[in-house]
């Protein structure tokens, strides 16, 4: 029998950073620098869906649910637009 070698595995980043109004309109909030890809983040406000600008060099996806499921759409790398308050990079 064959051996499987394991290798340690580092956590990807998105770089850059992701800005969204909270309230739809107003000043912009930033993510966390370089956020993990992978995980669901919650975007905090009073008004969603909020306005957003992905700066990162990684596609955002949003969804319905907090544990980021009912997929909803994209912003790629540079774009803007509406997105939920659920999100992850990668």
């Amino acid at each position: 029998m064959g051996a499987v070698a394991l290798l340690p595995t580092t956590a990807l980043a998105a770089t850059g950073g992701f800005y969204w109004s909270p309230d739809g309109s107003g000043p912009l909030s930033a993510s966390p620098a370089n956020p993990q890809s992978g995980h669901c983040y919650t975007l905090r406000g009073s008004q969603p869906p909020f306005y957003a600008i992905n700066v990162t060099d990684s596609t955002v996806h949003y969804y319905a649910s907090a544990d980021c499921s009912g997929y909803m759409g994209s912003l790629t790398p540079n774009m803007s637009g509406n997105v939920t308050r659920y999100v992850k990079f990668g």
